[in-house]
């Protein structure tokens, strides 16, 4: 990737996680430093921990993409309850399994942070679909299934074609994703 060329990174995780979490804080974190190195970030749009990252490039003046499954801004806030604070939202329509795959493949590397269900959807989606010019990144001890993305990564008799990188630090996390992305 050229390095003067906007980084897209997509943070994923659960929406059930409060804004006092431990895991929250580490979100926000992972937001400013995505947002410090200028790049943009991507969510589902929904709350919880991505929402944290989101508020921490908010509050770094930092540029996000809210990719929702609601096919428009009314539908987003009073069906799903999800907050309306990106900068930029682009509603997908297609509900939240439909709107995994539009926000996988329009970034250049994900984080993961804790998760359910939702966020292993995710993160097959990733595994499975991004290349060698991108990046999978799992910030450790969030809780969650994220906790097992590695090991599952590799009883898939495979590797993923992406780098896949865990640390629990988010600056360590962040800049070996970006690290990657500028061909450091």
């Amino acid at each position: 990737m050229e390095s003067d060329r906007v980084v897209k990174v997509a943070v994923l995780g659960s929406a059930a996680v409060s804004a006092d979490s431990p895991a929250a804080e580490k979100a926000f974190a992972v937001g400013e430093l995505i947002a410090a190195r200028g790049g943009i970030l991507l969510t589902g749009g929904c709350t919880g921990l991505p929402h944290a990252a989101v508020r921490g490039a908010i509050a770094f003046g930092g540029v996000t993409v809210a990719v929702s499954p609601a096919g428009n801004r009314e539908e987003h806030g009073r069906v799903y309850s999800y907050p309306l604070d990106s900068r930029i939202m682009i509603f997908t329509g297609m509900g939240t399994k439909g709107r995994n795959v539009i926000l996988i493949r329009s970034s250049d590397a994900c984080v993961f942070i804790g998760g359910g269900m939702g966020t292993l959807n995710e993160f097959t989606i990733a595994f499975d679909e991004m290349g060698p010019r991108q990046a999978i990144g799992i910030l450790a001890g969030t809780g969650g299934l994220s906790s097992e993305f590695l090991r599952l990564g590799s009883l898939a008799g495979g590797s993923s074609r992406a780098l896949l990188v865990e640390h629990s630090d988010p600056a360590e996390l962040v800049g070996s994703l970006f690290n990657h992305l500028h061909g450091a």
